[in-house]
């Protein structure tokens, strides 16, 4: 059996409910119920655009600059990595400027050191005018004190400022030992000049030989020592033994000079400074080719 339905052009009649629970409202009370809940709601919306506006604020002032901070400590240690690189490099260039600086001072010091202070241009300087003394008496004279000498060109170096202390320092230690060393070997070597005649008397042997143009002109000479009187062959005697001495002399003092000046040309800079000079050179040339190398196919 269908239920039954009522038409569709006929209204129902619908039966309240309960109709004995409800109860009358209030005008007033819906009135003020009504405006709180618009308060309520404005309130909210209020409530959510000043959260945006706070939200927008905290990006602004928090986030954005910390992340600009960053960005900006980013590349600031970036800068000063570039700058600390930077620094190394100018200070190694810096360094080996005055390397190169204070070798060719001490290049040049050590040539004119080596000259002055071993006096051996006397063995070839001609004879000044004013002089009174004679030729081999003038060349035999050692009277450059090599301290003296090695110490005014220390004090030369002091003052042009071309080293610092510390290689100023160096320098004076390494060089006062070998000036004291070859101050005594000059000393010897006036001592044996200065006794050479007496010891010459006794023992002949410790003259410079005669070369082979004297022995062929001594036998020349002595065929005729049977027409010469007996003071004059011992004069003559007396002259041949007088230039055997002074030749030993002179090659007693050349001797010395030589070797005082080799000795201040090889060793007069210190020896730190040119095993330093010599392994930055071994380092040069071993790059060059390896610069200029060109790839194997």
């Amino acid at each position: 059996m269908k239920p039954f339905r009522c038409p569709a052009h006929q209204p129902r009649l619908v039966i309240p409910r309960n109709r004995h629970l409800r109860r009358p409202m209030n005008p007033s009370a819906a009135n003020t119920q009504s405006r709180w809940d618009g308060w309520l709601s404005r309130g909210a919306s209020i409530s959510q655009i000043v959260g945006i506006g706070l939200a927008l604020a905290g990006l602004f002032y928090t986030v954005i600059p910390l992340y600009q901070k960053a960005a900006v400590d980013e590349q600031l240690a970036r800068r000063e990595i570039e700058l600390k690189a930077l620094e190394a490099a100018l200070a190694e260039v810096k360094l080996e400027t005055y390397r190169l600086r204070r070798d060719n001072y001490a290049r040049v010091a050590t040539r004119a050191a080596a000259d002055e202070c071993s006096d051996v241009v006397r063995g070839f300087r001609t004879l000044p005018q004013d002089t009174r003394e004679s030729v081999p008496q003038y060349r035999i004279r050692l009277d450059v004190d090599v301290v003296e000498c090695v110490n005014r060109y220390l004090a030369r170096a002091d003052e042009v400022k071309e080293l610092n202390q510390a290689d100023l320092e160096t320098w004076r230690t390494w060089a006062t030992a070998m000036a004291v060393e070859l101050e005594e070997q000059r000393q010897v070597a006036r001592q044996n000049i200065d006794q050479l005649p007496k010891k010459a008397s006794s023992d002949p042997s410790v003259l410079e030989p005669d070369g082979e143009f004297t022995k062929k002109a001594d036998e020349f000479l002595s065929r005729y020592d049977a027409l010469l009187s007996p003071e004059k062959r011992q004069e003559r005697q007396q002259r041949l033994f007088a230039q055997r001495v002074e030749t030993t002399q002179t090659r007693i003092a050349a001797d010395y000079r030589h070797r005082v000046s080799v000795r201040l040309l090889r060793e007069l800079e210190p020896k730190a400074w040119r095993d330093e000079r010599q392994k930055r050179e071994r380092a040069t040339r071993s790059e060059v080719p390896a610069a200029g190398a060109t790839p194997q196919p």
